[in-house]
């Protein structure tokens, strides 16, 4: 995940700043679970591990048949045991992303966002997903955050890869295109695409309160008001130009 700059008086690289509250508890968690899962892989061996994930992962079919709802909020805390750039890149982007957003929003609203958009993308992984076993992984909560900031800042400069320089809402809208067009949640890969889009998407339903039918309606009225009072200036205006008396010469 690239750095981000911010424009000044001088450019200004920043990966997030100082740690928030909640961005700090939820990155001790998260790598507390993983120092776990690394003992219990190591000392359990391969039994104690798929235990571990036959409860604590993601896996539709309990889900829906044995009803194990709390697969919905662990699996965003575990990360796999066999390659640390899993849980790097999840963490890096929830401090890069995360402190500024609950610098802005709270603590509280913060956390419940985050929460939501994980348990938003293991819903959208189990109904479109379900013959993936199981899914691991903060990534969904993540793509939830990015959106979030490009919903936020959307003309704050981000780096792509440290090299490109885009702003935040091309950034989000990028990530989450290459998502949709590669989705490969049914293929080889081990991406579970179905998850981030499910992220992304909870995160854009939260920020414009889509849940809330009243508030949709109040903005269908309000952009309807909009256009009658832009088209009723336009009206006057030309009946104005209209009725202009000009002199004669």
């Amino acid at each position: 995940m690239p750095p981000r700059y911010e424009q000044g008086a001088q450019y200004k690289l920043s990966f997030g700043g100082p740690l928030t509250p909640i961005v700090k508890i939820l990155l001790i968690i998260t790598v507390g679970v993983y120092i776990g899962e690394l003992f219990v892989a190591g000392i359990g061996g391969p039994e104690a591990w798929d235990v571990t994930l036959a409860l604590l992962a993601l896996n539709p079919i309990l889900v829906f048949k044995s009803l194990f709802l709390w697969q919905l909020v662990t699996y965003m805390f575990l990360h796999s045991p066999d390659s640390v750039f899993h849980i790097l890149f999840n963490m890096l982007v929830l401090w890069m992303f995360g402190c500024e957003i609950e610098r802005l929003w709270g603590g509280r609203r913060f956390l419940r966002y985050y929460l939501i958009c994980g348990v938003g993308a293991g819903i959208a992984n189990c109904a479109f997903a379900f013959m993936q076993p199981q899914t691991i992984g903060a990534s969904g909560a993540i793509f939830g955050l990015i959106v979030a900031y490009g919903m936020l800042f959307p003309d704050r400069t981000i780096l792509f890869w440290g090299i490109f320089p885009m702003s935040a809402r091309q950034f989000a809208l990028l990530l989450s295109g290459i998502e949709l067009v590669s989705l490969g949640a049914f293929s080889s890969d081990g991406i579970a695409r179905f998850a981030h889009l499910g992220g992304a998407l909870t995160g854009y339903i939260l920020i414009k309160r889509l849940w809330d039918p009243r508030r949709l309606i109040h903005d269908i009225r309000w952009k309807i008001r909009r256009r009658r009072f832009t088209a009723m200036q336009k009206d006057e205006k030309r009946k104005s130009d209209r009725d202009r008396s000009y002199p004669f010469h």
